[in-house]
């Protein structure tokens, strides 16, 4: 067996590790997407509480109502801080994958250069075989004569 043909396994197990870390970045950015959109949604529900809470304030609301009102907007700023942790950790996250992503597409390259190499030695050393050959039949045909 040729050297490009045995090593053609690898060059597809390279390409093959090439796109499941495409597929994992692509994953990861879909849940930074996803997770930045709830972001955006708390922030905005905190905003619209806090405005209704000062609203309530100004127009003499019962302290009770509004204690409870505080509480609930305390617990949506923590939920703005975890959501905003989860995404800087899926962003750091999604740095990583791309990074293994790169590794692995160069990897994927120098193997299929190293095979585009050996095919061009494989089809120097036959162009040579044939022109030994070529030559050693035009050297009997001159013997003959």
């Amino acid at each position: 067996m040729k050297r490009a043909q045995r090593l053609r396994p690898l060059h597809e197990l390279a390409d093959q590790n090439e796109r499941q870390c495409a597929l994992r970045l692509a994953d990861c950015q879909q849940r930074i997407a996803a997770g930045d959109q709830r972001y955006q949604e708390l922030v905005r529900y905190r905003l619209e509480y806090q405005q209704l809470f000062h609203a309530r304030a100004s127009s003499g609301a019962p302290m009770r109502g509004l204690r409870e009102q505080q509480v609930f907007i305390a617990r949506l700023a923590e939920a703005v801080r975890a959501q905003r942790a989860l995404v800087d950790q899926l962003r750091a996250e999604s740095a990583q994958l791309q990074e293994e992503w790169r590794s692995a597409a160069t990897r994927r390259q120098a193997v299929g250069k190293v095979i585009e190499h050996a095919r061009a030695e494989e089809i120097m050393k036959q162009e040579k075989r044939q022109q030994r050959e070529l030559d050693e039949l035009a050297t009997q045909a001159r013997v003959r004569r």
